[in-house]
């Protein structure tokens, strides 16, 4: 299932404003998403002096993780999966390889649940 994306960011300053709240809001969420997706590199897109390959990405989580107050503490690993999956889907429309992206829902339920 891929839906529309909830962002509908017209400029870089508009962008920059968005990203800016949602990082003041959830700051440990947006962290924790962001470097896991980085890290993880799902569709192999991150290249040396290249960062935030998946910042759209994350601003679409963050909407879907709405129903939950953007806890991740709150889902299981299947809705992880799921909701990650749907945020690529909305930026990249592409499929994520597997292993790099179970590698990802990994790192954000073990960041998530620590401390």
């Amino acid at each position: 299932m891929t839906g529309n994306r909830f962002w509908d960011i017209q400029t870089i300053s508009e962008g920059r404003v968005i990203r800016n709240v949602i990082k003041r809001r959830f700051p440990r969420t947006y962290a924790i998403i962001a470097e896991s997706l980085e890290s993880a590199d799902p569709l192999d897109v991150v290249y040396p002096d290249n960062p935030d390959e998946y910042s759209d990405v994350v601003l679409e989580v963050m909407a879907l993780l709405a129903p939950v107050g953007g806890r991740l503490d709150a889902l299981s690993v299947d809705d992880i999966e799921r909701i990650i999956r749907e945020g690529i889907a909305r930026c990249f429309g592409e499929e994520p390889d597997e292993a790099r992206l179970a590698r990802a829902v990994q790192s954000i339920r073990e960041r998530s649940v620590s401390d």
